[in-house]
């Protein structure tokens, strides 16, 4: 698998950016840099999907609102198409910085 390619799954699909850190791709300029890029971004993807997932119940225990789960559904399709549109960009051989 080529650097591009590697850099572009890490963004997708979370295991290759694991994988760019703890071995020894880490240390290419490119792919270690998108790859601990990735995996910030993964964590952050997971805490905001499991924080909405707390709101949720917490206003579910106070009262039930219907099709608030969607909430959880939107916040998840909103963080994973960016991370494919980093995976794009990456692709294409861009060297980019995620917003903090």
């Amino acid at each position: 698998m080529n650097n591009k390619t590697l850099a572009a799954a890490a963004y997708i699909l979370w295991i290759p950016s694991l994988y760019i850190v703890l071995t020894e791709k880490r240390k290419e300029d490119f792919v270690g840099f998108h790859g601990g890029q990735a995996l910030i971004l993964w964590t952050l993807i997971f805490l905001a999907f499991f924080l909405t997932r707390a709101l949720v119940n917490l206003v579910w225990s106070v009262i039930y609102i219907p099709y608030l789960d969607l909430l959880e559904i939107m916040v998840a399709s909103v963080a994973w198409g960016y991370a494919v549109a980093c995976g794009i960009r990456s692709y294409q051989g861009a060297m980019f910085k995620i917003p903090n």
